[in-house]
This record gives C-alpha cells, structure tokens and sequence, in this order.
C-alpha cells in the first residue's frame, strides 16, 4: 500500500504533498495544494487522511490521501498569530491521539497546545493547554494516555492537566523535539513508539 513518508516529501518550499509507494520508492500520487507550503504533518492509521501544519497559519489543515484534495482549513480560535523563536511558523507540531479523536496542535507564540475533537465532521476546539515555552513537536506515548510536547511537559491526555516536567540534576528545564518511547521486557527492547503522532486506528 502506498504510505506517506514524513521526510523528504513535504519540502519547506512546496504547498504539495507527495504519497510514495515503498515498494517502488515511486510518487504515486500529490495531496493539495494546501494553502502554503508544508510543515509537520501526521496521517491517520487507515493512510486516508493527512493533517498538515503550513507557514503562516495558526491551525492545521486536512487532506485527502485517496483523492488528493486538500478538505478542510482549520483556525485556532482565541489566539492571535505572532513571532516565534524557531521554525518560523505559527503552528510547528500536530499529533493525531491514537484513537484518532482528538488532535493536538502546537502553538508557538502563544507557548500554549491546541486540541480538537476529531469525532464528528468538523473539528471542535476543545481546550488549550499553556506550557513553559515555545513548543516545535508533540509526541503521545503509545497507549494514548500522556502527551509530550517538546517543551518538556507530560500531559495526561484525559484531564489535560499537566502532572509534570521533565528537569535535570540542577532543576534546568529539559526539551526535546525529538522523544522517542522503548519499552524493555527485562534488558531486551520489546516494542518501541516514535515522535510522529500518527493514528492508530486501522
């Protein structure tokens, strides 16, 4: 089936989306154009959806992986869009939980995390959660029950509440966009998540 490859298909100068096929390492297919070039982005489990961050936008917008068309064009509300201190867009950051009903969106200016109910036909914003600095990245641990993003909190994905943060030995804040779950069964790796947000329904 073909996927979609988080890296290297999505240029920062390309409002395109391009599916390859993994057998062939062929572009079988473009999503888009979204409304300005491409960012992060995350895909739901049954590879049919696509939630995309662009330049410029406070907000995330929904693509079509079977047909290419871009469907939704989705606006934070409340929040005003402003500088950031890296990545140089609005919204660098969007995970999918892995039931899929919910979306959780960073906001860089605002150092704040969106999230949206994915349950019915348009996304609902439903809370905003503040955190000590500009997030780039959000990651959910496997099961669905924390949420990290990159700015060292760790949310419980139900309440919202955040229930700690990630320091060093000297109580420094610790960050990282690039967080990665490994579960050991004793001194032997099991199963390991990554830090892309994606779906997991099938």
């Amino acid at each position: 089936m073909p996927i979609c490859v988080r890296n290297g298909f999505a240029g920062l100068k390309s409002p395109l989306l391009s599916v390859a096929d993994p057998a062939t390492h062929a572009v079988v297919q473009q999503v888009g154009p979204f409304a300005n070039v491409i960012r992060p982005f995350t895909i739901n489990g049954s590879q049919t959806r696509v939630y995309v961050n662009v330049n410029d936008l406070l907000g995330f917008e929904v693509g079509d992986l079977k047909t290419g068309k871009v469907l939704q064009h989705v606006e934070v509300t409340g929040y005003q869009k402003g500088e950031v201190k890296r990545h140089g867009c609005p919204s660098h950051g969007v995970a999918l939980s892995p039931d899929e009903k919910e979306l959780w969106l960073a906001d860089g200016h605002n150092s704040a995390v969106h999230v949206f109910d994915m349950t019915a036909a348009t996304p609902k914003q439903i809370a905003t959660i503040k955190v000590r600095d500009q997030p780039g990245w959000i990651t959910f641990r496997m099961d669905g029950k924390h949420v990290w993003p990159s700015t060292g909190e760790i949310v419980d994905a139900k309440t919202k509440q955040i229930v700690a943060r990630l320091t060093d030995e000297q109580n420094r804040m610790v960050q990282s966009e690039k967080v990665v779950e490994v579960v050991f069964d004793g001194k032997k790796v099991v199963r390991t998540g990554d830090q892309f947000g994606m779906g997991q329904k099938r």
